[in-house]
């Protein structure tokens, strides 16, 4: 696949880009303003339906030959859909919000039709580029936060989400550390970190997360919310361990909800980071996923080290579900899994 700068270059000259999204569907496209009798010919010999114009409804033009959609949405950030990302296509170009398209049939050799050499992006890749370049958090204010954890202050930066408005906040400890900072990235969970629920592990590892961060000079929280239950939010969290009294385990219950096994996005905290001046770090975590997630987003892992908490009579099938489910590298003896 191409990369996102090829088809914005493309795109800005007017020429025609391809679109596919996560399930193969393909789409042709080319800026209105810019579109041309053969480019248009083109597009209609590739295609396989009518050419369609995508736009917003403050940019509609008056009735004419193209069936018109109007989408209403912050883009692909908000919604992945195929007019969402045709028309981030054309606000990142820097082009008027119109765009003519035209549907390809599923595996077209489009080497084999008038659209050979077009650029090609993914739906996917427009996600992640938006995420790697683009802002979408503010830094509210920067201040110390005394704790029990270490004899100086924490200095806590908050952020705010420009997309949903939800607040995270990053903990830093004083100094400058002559390797990569360690890193903690924590989920929000009520019931373990304030209530300390014996269910989870969570209360007991933010715990360890600060204990081993303030020894470390430059260590970093990452406390990022709105990520209760793997990201199904709190009150579906309840839901699923009512089923899990019944028997299920976290995954089952969340299936059986019709609930993603993890709903989590890490861009806020890869933004959280560059932020604080760090693109390489050291991660405290057993979950593969967190590291895999933060490196799409440009984050070099230098070392990933374990933060494994000794089971309890309550939460010992939680903590071997993520072994054998979600692939946590939890050592042996502590869930009785290998």
């Amino acid at each position: 696949m191409h990369d996102v700068p090829l088809a914005l270059e493309a795109f800005q000259r007017g020429e025609l880009i391809v679109l596919r999204d996560q399930q193969g569907q393909t789409y042709l496209a080319v800026s209105e303003m810019q579109a041309t009798a053969q480019s248009l010919a083109r597009m209609q010999a590739a295609g396989s339906n009518a050419v369609t114009r995508v736009t917003t409804a403050e940019a509609a033009p008056a009735p004419d030959m193209h069936l018109t959609i109007t989408v209403d949405s912050a883009g692909v950030l908000d919604r992945e859909e195929m007019p969402d990302a045709l028309l981030d296509i054309a606000r990142m170009a820097g082009d008027a919000p119109r765009v003519l398209a035209c549907e390809i049939e599923p595996d077209t050799d489009l080497d084999a039709t008038p659209a050979k050499g077009a650029p090609v992006v993914t739906i996917d890749a427009l996600v992640l580029h938006r995420r790697r370049h683009e802002s979408l958090l503010d830094l509210v204010a920067v201040a110390d936060l005394p704790t029990p954890y270490a004899p100086r202050p924490f200095r806590v930066h908050s952020f705010t989400s420009r997309f949903d408005g939800m607040e995270h906040l990053a903990l830093v400890t004083p100094g400058n550390g002559h390797e990569a900072p360690l890193v903690r990235m924590h989920s929000e969970c009520l019931t373990g970190d304030a209530f300390g629920s014996l269910r989870c592990d969570c209360g007991p590892q933010l715990d360890e997360s600060l204990t081993r961060i303030a020894a470390s000079p430059g260590g970093i929280l990452l406390y990022l919310r709105g990520q209760e239950g793997r990201g199904i939010g709190l009150g579906n969290k309840m839901r699923a361990y009512a089923l899990q009294d019944k028997g299920l385990d976290t995954v089952e219950a969340n299936r059986a909800l019709g609930l993603p096994d993890d709903a989590r996005d890490y861009s806020h905290a890869a933004e959280m980071l560059r932020s604080l001046g760090h693109d390489r770090i050291r991660l405290l975590t057993n979950n593969p996923d967190k590291a895999s997630g933060l490196e799409r987003l440009g984050i070099i892992i230098n070392a990933i080290e374990p933060l494994v908490i000794p089971p309890n009579a309550f939460n010992k099938r939680y903590l071997d579900t993520k072994v054998k489910k979600f692939g946590h590298r939890l050592i042996a003896e502590n869930t009785g899994t290998q």
